[in-house]
C-alpha cells in the first residue's frame, strides 16, 4: 500500500509515517517546509495547496492508495488570534485538496482521511460524546474542523469520492510542541528541576476534564480507518475517560524531586471553556478492534522525559 501524509513533518505526521513504515507501506510526505533528511523510508514531495495544478500533479506522480491529510493549524489558542489563517489553513487548503483529487484520474482511487477535532462538538453535547451528537463549536478552530467535515462528506455524496472524517479528541505524546497543555506543564517542570526558573507554575482553570489519548494509539487508529473504515461516516478517536487537568499537572509534579508552587492565574482562563468532555469510541471499536494501549501516566512520563533530554542538547 502506497499513503501520502499531508503534513508530514508536523508532531502527529512524524508518528503516523513511522507507523504506516513499521507496518509495510510505502510512504510519502508533503510539507511546505520539510527537512532534506527528514525521516529514513519516507519519500518527500513539496505541496503547495495554493495551486491545485501542482497539488494534481503531486497526486499523479505518487498515485497513492490513501491521503491522510493532516495539514493545518491545530491550535484552539492560536485560532482566537489568527480566524482567517486559521479558515485558509484548514479550511481551503482541504478545499484544495479534494479538488485536486476530484478532477485527477485518481478519484476513484484514493481514500481520504479527513482529519477533524473533538472541538467540532462544542457546547451541548450529551457524554459521552457520539458522532451523531450536536455540533456546536465554541473557538474558530472547532468551526474550521467542522466545516472540512461537511465540506469532505459533500464530496463523499456528490462525487463517490472515498472519504472518512474523524474527531480526534485531545491527543498528547512526545514531541508535541508548546501551547499544548501537557507540553506547556512538562517543560516548566523540567525547567524547574533544572534551575532556569523559579520554583513556580502559573496555571489556568484546573477543573476542567479532558479525553486525552497518545499519539501513538491515535495514529493507530488512523491507519486501522483506512484499512477497515466505511466511507462516508465519521469516527471519533478518545479513550472514552477523562481525566481533570489538576490530575495531569499531580502526575508530572510526582517525576519531579523538586518542590514546585502552582498558581492559579485567571488570565490563563481559556474564554468559553467547556468543564467536562469525553467520548465515545464505540463505533471505532466496532469498525476497526482499535483500543488504546498507553496509558495517561505512560505518555505523561514520555512527555517529560522528552523534555528532559531536549534540556540537555
Amino acid at each position: 500500500m502506497k499513503a501520502l501524509i499531508t503534513g508530514v513533518s508536523g508532531f502527529v505526521g512524524r508518528y503516523l509515517a513511522q507507523n504506516l513504515l513499521d507496518n509495510g507501506y510505502e510512504v510519502w510526505g508533503g510539507s511546505r517546509n520539510c527537512p532534506p533528511s527528514f525521516m529514513d523510508g519516507v519519500k518527500l514531495v513539496e505541496l503547495n495547496f495554493t495551486s491545485q495544478e501542482s497539488v494534481m500533479e503531486v497526486l499523479e506522480d505518487v498515485m497513492p492508495d490513501v491521503v491522510f491529510h493532516l495539514s493545518g493549524q491545530s491550535s484552539v489558542r492560536y485560532s482566537w488570534d489568527h480566524i482567517e489563517e486559521t479558515f485558509e489553513s484548514n479550511l481551503m487548503d482541504s478545499i484544495a485538496l479534494l479538488e485536486a483529487i476530484k478532477n485527477s484520474s485518481l478519484k476513484d482511487k484514493i481514500r481520504v482521511i479527513s482529519i477533524g477535532s473533538s472541538e467540532e462538538y462544542g457546547l451541548g453535547a450529551e457524554l459521552p460524546i457520539k458522532e451523531d451528537a450536536v455540533t456546536n463549536p465554541i473557538n474558530p478552530y472547532g468551526l474550521s474542523k467542522l466545516s472540512i467535515g461537511k465540506i469532505a462528506l459533500l464530496y463523499h455524496t456528490l462525487h463517490g469520492m472515498d472519504i472518512i472524517h474523524v474527531r480526534a479528541f485531545n491527543h498528547i505524546g512526545p514531541g508535541q510542541m508548546l501551547g499544548f497543555v501537557t507540553s506547556d506543564f512538562a517543560k516548566q517542570v523540567v525547567d524547574i528541576e533544572n534551575g532556569d526558573v523559579e520554583p513556580t507554575i502559573y496555571v489556568g482553570d484546573l477543573s476542567s476534564k479532558r479525553d486525552f489519548t497518545d499519539v501513538r494509539d491515535i495514529v493507530e487508529a488512523y491507519r486501522l480507518l483506512y484499512e477497515k473504515g466505511i466511507a462516508g461516516q465519521i469516527y471519533n478517536i478518545c479513550s472514552g475517560v477523562c481525566i481533570s487537568i489538576e490530575d495531569i499537572l499531580g502526575i508530572l509534579l510526582s517525576f519531579s524531586s523538586k518542590p514546585i508552587k502552582v498558581i492559579i492565574d485567571e488570565n490563563k482562563f481559556r474564554p468559553n471553556n467547556v468543564k467536562e468532555y469525553y467520548g465515545s469510541n464505540e463505533k471505532l471499536r466496532t469498525a476497526t478492534g482499535w483500543e488504546p494501549s498507553i496509558s495517561i501516566k505512560q505518555s505523561l512520563f514520555d512527555i517529560y522525559h522528552y523534555w528532559k533530554q531536549s534540556s540537555h542538547k
